[in-house]
């Protein structure tokens, strides 16, 4: 079976997950944007091997902790090239709003559109999603119904286009190309927030039903 615990970390409450199949105990770890510490404490808790740690974007508040964990639990770390400046750029990026320096962590591996992520026998797809930054992905398993999506969608909202690297217009094509494609019962775990669905959004984000679509 396929578990995902979703563990909000950090002041900005960044959602940080799990996701294990149960019978191989095989995991990775999405976003570990704040206490390292506790991550690990539940990684090793619910026994999960630790396979790879997926930032879904560069921004400090997705990855803050990705260097302790990685290097405690020996996980390479993987991410979209497109997101290196802000990756690199991080210690930068978290003093401009306002938070301490963070150490970028060093990518081990590159994610780009087609590759597919492994948790024991299931899969999860990676799709390119722009428009809250140039690099930003969401993984998707079709089997199981459910999209991780970072800050590309929320609960009756969507992600910020206006600070570096945003773009209303990509993110809405993001959106439209690939979540709202997505079958209405699909699952979509946000970067922030509780979880909503694929057919919720469509019947019910002011940005997508066209109440915000030409505001923002």
């Amino acid at each position: 079976m396929l578990k995902i615990k979703c563990i909000p970390v950090g002041p900005l409450w960044t959602n940080s997950y799990i996701v294990w199949d149960t019978d191989s105990r095989e995991g990775i770890l999405i976003d570990p944007g704040d206490e390292g510490d506790r991550l690990i404490r539940e990684i090793k808790k619910n026994k999960v091997v630790l396979k790879q740690i997926i930032i879904t974007h560069g921004h400090f508040d997705h990855l803050k902790d990705a260097v302790s964990v990685s290097a405690a639990l020996e996980a390479p770390v993987l991410a979209s090239k497109a997101e290196l400046p802000f990756i690199e750029h991080v210690s930068e990026q978290a003093i401009m709003f306002g938070f301490p320096p963070v150490t970028p962590p060093e990518i081990n591996e590159y994610l780009e559109k087609g590759s597919s992520i492994l948790v024991g026998p299931y899969t999860f797809k990676v799709l390119c999603t722009p428009g809250h930054s140039p690099g930003s992905i969401t993984l998707y398993s079709s089997s199981e119904g459910v999209a991780i999506v970072g800050d590309l969608i929320f609960l009756e909202s969507i992600g910020r286009a206006d600070i570096p690297g945003g773009n209303y217009e990509t993110l809405l094509k993001s959106i439209e190309e690939y979540i709202l494609t997505m079958p209405d019962d699909t699952r979509i775990l946000s970067g922030h927030g509780e979880e909503t669905t694929v057919g919720h959004e469509r019947q019910y984000n002011p940005f997508l039903t066209g109440v915000y679509r030409n505001e923002a």
